[in-house]
């Protein structure tokens, strides 16, 4: 004897599909699960109704294309592909950030390159910038000690945690390239994401304790 398909499994397995999606937390393993249980409705109001159920099938498609649009952001965030040569070394640098945290600090930076000497800070005197050494290297100042820093270094990490002025002067030597940030742009993404702001703080901390523990001569200072 002859069984026939039971429709109503089509039904039943979108659902499913659905139910489990609305369990997760992750948004990109939910939005797989809403997209595979879309198909089977569609496949349901196309392939069994008599005639195919159009209305459904529109509703379904439309809401099918923006869970797409969606995810594909979501891919284009947590991965790296799109981003340049210099970017993603830069990111290799930022260890503890997700691609899309590392993009949204990337919207808001300023590549600079020095022709010639550059100030980037002043001992006690207010700073509202961040820096990162990207390529090249700065003369860090404090009273009569003085050293160079190379590339891979923040300038100006203890002003920006701290909220108060810097503890040397720093000068980026010519050739050098570093990455600028506005001190209150990277406040505003922080105070919108706590896994951002905690990213951003461990980064930073791991810099001034790679930098106390270099610190051993009698003439080092921190910048």
């Amino acid at each position: 004897m002859e069984i026939g398909f039971d429709a109503a499994l089509l039904i039943h397995i979108g659902a499913l599909f659905y139910i489990i999606a609305f369990l997760i937390r992750d948004e990109m393993r939910l939005r797989l699960l809403v997209l595979s249980g879309s198909v089977f409705y569609l496949l349901y109001y196309y392939l069994f109704p008599d005639p195919p159920l159009w209305d459904a099938i529109l509703t379904t498609a439309i809401l099918t294309v923006a869970n797409l649009i969606v995810l594909f952001r979501i891919v284009l965030e947590r991965s790296v592909f799109t981003l340049s040569t210099q970017e993603k070394q830069l990111f290799m640098a930022f260890e503890g950030f997700t691609p899309g945290q590392f993009r949204q600090l990337l919207k808001i930076a300023k590549w600079r390159d020095a022709q010639s000497p550059v100030v980037l800070t002043k001992e006690s005197k207010q700073l509202s910038k961040l820096y990162y050494i990207f390529n090249g290297s700065v003369r860090t100042k404090k009273g009569k000690h003085e050293f160079t820093l190379g590339d891979g270094n923040f300038i100006g990490e203890i002003a920006f945690v701290l909220k108060g002025p810097p503890t040397a002067d720093v000068t980026a030597l010519p050739g050098t390239r570093y990455v600028e940030w506005n001190s209150a742009d990277i406040d505003q993404l922080m105070e919108k994401s706590p896994a951002f702001e905690n990213a951003m703080m461990a980064l930073l901390s791991r810099d001034l304790a790679d930098k106390l523990a270099t610190s051993v001569q009698p003439d080092s200072v921190i910048a």
